[in-house]
């Protein structure tokens, strides 16, 4: 039998031979609430939060805090659980605002992203106080202090400073390079300029720097190459940091092939920058926040379909078709991600094929599996997708006017519906040019 650390913790087989999550066989919750499905399990959330802080506490002298992104999954029952965990929240639009306020989050840890935020944005964080308005490009920071001045309130703000650094990953998950649209650069002065004015001006209070630079990075050398930068700059300015974000975007496995990851290397280079930098400058210590959001929560999260229609192709390749595909998950049309299976049915029966998982949609790319060695499949049965809570429900669509899948929470003992499944007949779906058909 294949490794199963890419799935949920407590992800076993059961007597009837079935795959099962928190003590439940994901046979049964397909057969009750349909697929495609998601099930995201809570302790294997709670442990990754918790080893995360665990290493907070063994590598950084200072303040520290955990700030979820909740762009790669966010919905209203799932911020209520993670606002009462006590971590933060990166938000990146007025809606996950909202949520962020509904759900309870104390405006104190909650910063705003975004390379293009409307005043409405701006004017919602200003209002609310939060932790940060993260300032992307000169122009913001001007309309910023415009709506602060008719406010009559100072804005805290972060600026983000893009590094100039490329990382090993894909170019669509690329952040930090000398041609990206967030932030403001380096090398051309806009950093400079930036940070300037807000020392000067009386409308922006500047709490922190901050950078990002990417996604599913496993190496941590850059990581320390882009705090020695900001730090550098930060002192080249005469300007002391009371807050350091280096970002997120550590990775994590979606196949037995990927390397370990494990955050301590992340963790541990990342708080030993600051901490050089803060004595080489002779700095008090900045608060170290971190923001996480595939990492929190990708392992926790499984996709479960059915098979449908199978089928050879005059090149000899066998394609699984299964009820799901692009509409819930683009991630492999947009940067090839990768992805394994598992036959929820049979787990343990060792692979007799080797086959294409595509979807149902009205795409040649609509492939979310283009390789794998499975058993031998029927129509019925399912296939399980791990790690899939992240970046998958957030870029869900209605393609072909597919409705969104149920999302469900288990915890032993307890199933919970995060989000109910779509419905074709719902009275949302049935408007077209402003008249009910």
């Amino acid at each position: 039998m294949d490794d199963l650390s890419i799935f949920p913790n407590s992800t076993t087989i059961n007597e009837k031979g079935h795959l099962t999550i928190a003590g439940y066989d994901l046979v049964d919750l397909a057969n009750q609430y349909g697929t495609p499905l998601y099930v995201y399990e809570g302790a294997t959330i709670r442990t990754q939060i918790d080893r995360l802080n665990h290493l907070f506490k063994r590598y950084y002298p200072g303040e520290a805090l955990l700030a979820y992104a909740s762009k790669a999954y966010l919905s209203f029952q799932f911020a209520k659980k993670l606002a009462k965990w006590g971590i933060g929240l990166d938000v990146v639009s007025l809606g996950e605002i909202r949520i962020a306020q509904m759900a309870g989050f104390h405006p104190s840890v909650v910063h705003l992203h975004g390379n293009n935020k409307s005043e409405a944005e701006l004017m919602a964080a200003l209002d609310w106080g939060i932790q940060a308005i993260v300032v992307d490009n000169l122009e913001e920071l001007e309309i910023l202090e415009q709506i602060a001045s008719r406010s009559q309130k100072r804005a805290r703000i972060w600026l983000r400073i893009t590094p100039d650094l490329s990382v090993d990953t894909h170019p669509h998950i690329q952040t930090a390079h000398l041609d990206s649209k967030f932030g403001l650069h380096l090398e051309n002065g806009e950093a400079e300029e930036a940070l300037q004015r807000c020392l000067s001006s009386p409308w922006v209070d500047l709490s922190g720097i901050h950078a990002h630079l990417g996604s599913q990075i496993f190496d941590s050398e850059p990581y320390r190459m882009a705090i020695e930068r900001l730090c550098e700059f930060a002192a080249r300015n005469n300007y002391i940091p009371p807050e350091i974000s280096p970002g997120g975007g550590w990775g994590v496995r979606y196949t037995a092939e990927d390397p370990a990851d494990d955050p301590e290397q992340w963790v541990r280079t990342v708080s030993g920058a600051v901490q050089e930098a803060a004595i080489r400058y002779d700095w008090p210590y900045p608060r170290l926040v971190l923001e996480p959001g595939r990492w929190l929560v990708a392992r926790a999260g499984v996709a479960v379909y059915q098979v449908g229609s199978q089928k050879t192709t005059p090149s000899n390749t066998r394609l699984v078709a299964i009820d799901g595909g692009l509409a819930d998950n683009p991630r492999v049309a947009l940067y090839q991600a990768r992805y394994t299976a598992k036959v929820v049915e049979r787990p343990a029966e060792p692979p007799s094929q080797t086959v294409r998982v595509v979807g149902k949609f009205c795409e040649s790319g609509d492939v979310l599996i283009p390789q794998v060695n499975l058993p031998t499949l029927k129509r019925g049965d399912h296939l399980a997708i791990p790690a899939s809570g992240a970046y998958q429900l957030s870029m869900a669509s209605n393609y072909n006017y597919a409705a969104r899948p149920t999302v469900l929470w288990l915890e032993q003992g307890q199933i919970e519906i995060l989000q109910q499944r779509e419905q074709p007949d719902q009275s949302s779906w049935l408007v077209y040019s402003g008249e009910n058909l």
